[in-house]
């Protein structure tokens, strides 16, 4: 007896399984379990609340999907302090040590030492992971295998990721993400320093070319405001070319409104 109905097999990035509240409420587990262990920021009435009407919910938002005129909810803006050491001062409250300890940090007064975190609400994450659960498959296929060694071989892909990757089990260079239980990313360190291990090990090639070493450099840095500055039209473009070169046998079909994958500004 088949436990898994043969449509849920392999998901795709259509409304079938989008508007579909089993996958909805797959995506709430696994979004309810990442809120709780990982996000800085977490509204946990909001989670509680969310789980005691999961049935409900799931098939609302998965109905929701469908619909022209439903946009996600305004990104809230949560306070957030840098990794620094608080304290509760007696005249000034909540302040940064560093603060109390020289007071002739006026430029600190400024820009204070905290950071702004977007707060999604459950259900807005909820779609986003639902969308996952569906490209999942295409996108860590494009990426290639975790455990390829060579760098020149995982370059060829032409997509990369510095972590962050997803659970897949592989048969035939195809990820299978496992989108039906518990787990979502593989360990971040480990990815994480497979991936600075590629530029190292390209660069020590092409300097065995070179007359001089000199000429062969590694940059590393850091784009300031990168996801305020990502193209989405461009974005979707790119994820459904992904979807559709790899789920050869159906044609892709997106939610027919764009502003699904939008923020409502």
């Amino acid at each position: 007896m088949k436990l898994i109905a043969e449509k849920y097999r392999k998901l795709r990035p259509t409304l079938v399984h989008l508007a579909d509240s089993v996958v909805m409420a797959q995506a709430w587990k696994k979004t309810h379990a990442y809120m709780r262990t990982h996000n800085w920021y977490a509204d946990t009435l909001a989670l509680d609340i969310s789980a005691l009407g999961l049935e409900a919910n799931a098939q609302s938002w998965a109905d929701d999907v469908r619909l022209i005129d439903v946009c996600p909810y305004p990104v809230e803006l949560i306070p957030a302090a840098k990794s620094e050491k608080w304290v509760v001062d007696e005249k000034k409250g909540w302040i940064a040590q560093n603060l109390l300890d020289d007071e002739t940090e006026k430029g600190r007064l400024k820009k204070p030492p905290i950071r702004p975190l977007a707060h999604l609400t459950i259900r807005d994450q909820t779609w986003a992971t639902a969308a996952m659960l569906c490209l999942a498959d295409a996108v860590e296929t494009a990426q290639g295998d975790c455990g390829q060694s060579n760098p020149f071989e995982a370059r060829k892909h032409k997509v990369y990721s510095y972590g962050n990757r997803l659970m897949c089990d592989w048969k035939n260079d195809q990820a299978w993400f496992r989108w039906g239980n518990g787990e979502t990313y593989r360990k971040f360190f480990t990815d994480y320093q497979a991936f600075l291990k590629r530029p190292v090990a390209i660069g020590r090639s092409v300097a065995l070319n070179q007359i001089d070493e000199e000429h062969v450099f590694v940059i590393s840095l850091d784009l300031s405001k990168f996801y305020d500055c990502i193209d989405r039209k461009l974005l979707i473009e790119r994820l459904q070319k992904l979807a559709k070169d790899y789920h050869e046998d159906e044609q892709v079909i997106f939610p027919r409104n764009s502003r699904h994958l939008e923020r409502r500004k």
